[in-house]
């Protein structure tokens, strides 16, 4: 099942149908909760987290910056959102940029500090990715076995990223 609002494209729109069949032999209702998203639809997924985690009681900025506005941050000028979203970093939260930017604080990832280093717009700014919901049990482990599964069967998913913080399975496609 689709949810409602959710944007397709050609890219993903045929992974998901592709999909239903996978699901429906493991028994399993999944949900696509999200996908393709503009940079306004992803500033707003950093505020849901900066709210969530208090990140907003540091950088007040972000209940009402624009995704293009700039401050000072030493010698440079950086988007508003930028010390938010690098603190969601930080704390473990993966989610990707409104605009190409680089996190300010330590960021570590596969063993790698990724801090000072350009992370490009999430694959839902290009119509690559969708969403699927954790489901009523609100754990992703189910649908991650489903889509493990699909994984070199379902023409165009090209990889999937487990998102417990968000409650979702990410699913890149090509």
């Amino acid at each position: 099942m689709v949810r409602r609002g959710v944007r397709m494209t050609p890219i993903i729109e045929p992974v998901i149908l592709a999909l239903d069949a996978y699901f429906k032999e493991a028994n399993l209702k999944a949900t696509v909760t999200s996908g393709e998203r503009t940079s306004g639809d992803q500033l707003v997924i950093i505020r849901k987290y900066a709210a969530n985690f208090a990140v907003d009681v540091e950088f007040p900025e972000i209940k009402t910056c624009g995704v293009l506005d700039k401050i000072d941050f030493g010698a440079e000028k950086i988007f508003t959102w930028q010390r938010a979203w690098s603190r969601l970093l930080e704390k473990g939260i993966i989610i990707n940029p409104p605009l190409d930017a680089k996190p300010l604080f330590d960021y570590i990832r596969d063993g790698v500090n990724k801090k000072g280093i350009t992370i490009g717009k999430s694959p839902h700014y290009y119509g690559k990715a969708f969403d699927i919901g954790g489901g009523i049990d609100h754990d992703p482990t189910n649908e991650l076995e489903v889509i493990k599964n699909a994984m070199g069967k379902v023409r165009g998913l090209k990889g999937y990223l487990i998102e417990r913080n968000q409650n979702c399975l990410h699913c890149d496609c090509q």
